[in-house]
């Protein structure tokens, strides 16, 4: 009797029993950290070349001149500003050779670089190797404290900075990279009409 009243619990246990145990599925992944974008940073020096001449004696205080990048501004793998990208310089402070030997005077400063309709602002211009980084300017060449260190420039006692010559800056602030636009979409076709 005992093995009947067995079988008659058991159906009763079995319905009470958990369900076998399924795999548990695997958590989702947690998301990944977004990346930073590359980014230049503020104080990367830069090489610019002066596209336009200069002179003490044409220009003055306030005027502007064209530079370019010589060189692309590169993180990692990514170009982020490329070579030819124009830039503006100013003119700090000019002063044409005078009476008595009075010299002349041409104190530039680099301005900005144009990249993607943004202005990216340069400090610490130097052209050629002279000159303490005074954060945004650069004297080009001042005749009686320089003597010697851009002769080169000097042509009748006027300084020229001819079209090509080569300086250096810095920038001025973070850069971040510019995401490529996507691909445009090709243009539809309008369906052919079937006879």
């Amino acid at each position: 009797m005992g093995f009947r009243r067995l079988w008659a619990v058991l159906p009763l246990v079995l319905s009470c029993a958990p369900a076998a145990a399924q795999p548990a599925a695997p958590p989702p992944p947690a998301p990944a950290a977004p990346m930073s974008a590359p980014r230049a940073v503020g104080g990367q020096p830069v090489i610019l070349e002066v596209a336009e001449a200069v002179s003490s004696k044409v220009h003055k205080r306030g005027d502007m001149f064209a530079l370019r990048l010589v060189s692309p501004i590169v993180v990692g793998d990514q170009v982020l500003i490329p070579a030819g990208a124009s830039g503006r310089g100013q003119v700090i402070d000019a002063a044409s050779a005078g009476p008595l030997g009075r010299p002349a005077k041409l104190i530039l400063a680099a301005r900005y670089l144009e990249v993607n309709g943004a202005q990216v602002p340069l400090r610490a211009f130097h052209l050629g190797s002279a000159g303490a980084d005074n954060s945004n300017t650069v004297m080009a060449a001042s005749f009686v404290p320089y003597i010697g260190i851009f002769a080169g420039f000097m042509k009748g006692g006027e300084i020229i900075i001819p079209a090509g010559a080569l300086g250096q800056a810095k920038l001025g602030a973070d850069y971040p990279a510019i995401p490529a636009a996507p691909p445009a979409a090709p243009a539809a076709t309008p369906p052919q009409s079937q006879p």
